[in-house]
């Protein structure tokens, strides 16, 4: 019959080292992680001032780095920015956010509501039940990101808008991605309703481009586009109920003076309820849909399907199909 001839006081020496190493483990494991929590928490108003930019500031109140043993997050009260050369002003509720020790550029955060901003073009509140994001983070800046929020609220008075606009959805989700030397962005929004009219809701709302060039947009501080820049829209799809909707899909590009040119398609379903509901929103638009409504059939290029698709020319801001003047879109 087997039996361990190993004595006992030689087992109970491995038990003891092995507690031991674990101990030795655990005490050094705590030290490291406070280290770089310091470390964290000394470095971030550094970190922030880059993340701003020259003659800008960014907040993180009250600022606490948690999560041991196995996370590192950043939790404030408050966050805060302001750029003195711009006049934008922006400040958010309280910021809770974690990435695991192996995957440290990989950030998932929660913010609370609501977030302000204003500007010398204008000012804006937004609010929502719940806002979470998920960034990657590259040595330059973001490498993608997305942000999914419930039951959110948008409401802006600019200079740039005939009225106060305000908008509310159901869920509304943005993503953005380097894609070499190209920015990709895609929106999608779910039961949208807009202030513009009592009668104007959308089911569905989805965006989809590529800005060619422009991946410098994600390098840290962000920015928007600077000057001149092109457009690939993959799709730009308003889909009002379920026999009516509007999508536009093609190439533009948009001008220093912010005036659009390109070649684009213009696919209708239901265009007698989408041209009334246009017009009702904006009374801008309501020339250009009351000229193309009547004639959309006889430029129709897919036959068969239960869509019209008309190709519209666009030089900077002049609708047109083919030689066919239709009228101007507004600046903006």
């Amino acid at each position: 019959m087997p039996h361990d001839t190993q004595p006992a006081g030689s087992r109970t020496k491995r038990f003891v080292w092995l507690a031991v190493g674990i101990a030795v483990f655990g005490l050094a494991w705590t030290a490291g992680w406070h280290f770089i929590a310091d470390r964290i928490e000394t470095r971030l108003p550094l970190t922030l001032q880059q993340l701003a930019g020259p003659q800008a500031q960014a907040d993180c109140a009250n600022a606490e780095v948690r999560g041991y043993p196995f996370r590192f997050g950043l939790f404030c009260d408050r966050i805060s920015y302001d750029n003195q050369r711009s006049g934008l002003r922006a400040q958010g509720g309280a910021l809770r956010s974690a990435a695991q020790f192996y995957r440290p550029n990989h950030i998932v955060s929660e913010l609370d509501g609501p977030f302000s901003f204003s500007g010398q073009a204008g000012e804006g509140r937004i609010d929502w039940r719940s806002l979470q994001s998920s960034l990657r983070l590259t040595r330059r800046g973001l490498d993608r990101g997305s942000l999914d929020s419930q039951s959110i609220s948008i409401d802006v008075d600019s200079t740039a808008l005939s009225s106060r606009l305000g908008l509310r959805a159901e869920r509304l989700a943005a993503h953005a991605r380097r894609n070499d030397l190209d920015a990709d962005i895609a929106v999608y929004a779910e039961g949208v309703q807009s202030t513009l009219s009592d009668q104007v809701a959308f089911d569905r709302l989805t965006l989809e481009a590529t800005l060619p060039g422009q991946a410098a947009l994600l390098d840290a501080p962000i920015r928007g586009p600077q000057g001149a820049f092109d457009v690939r829209s993959h799709r730009i799809l308003i889909e009002i109920d379920d026999s009516t909707s509007l999508e536009i899909s093609g190439p533009f590009q948009v001008d220093e003076a912010r005036l659009i040119s390109g070649d684009i398609n213009v696919t209708v379903r239901n265009q007698e309820n989408l041209a009334e509901l246009i017009g009702r929103m904006d009374p801008q638009y309501a020339e250009i849909v009351g000229n193309i409504a009547p004639m959309l059939g006889a430029f129709d290029t897919v036959a068969g399907d239960d869509a019209i698709t008309v190709p519209l020319t666009i030089r900077r801001n002049a609708v047109s199909i083919g030689f066919i003047p239709l009228g101007r879109l507004p600046a903006f």
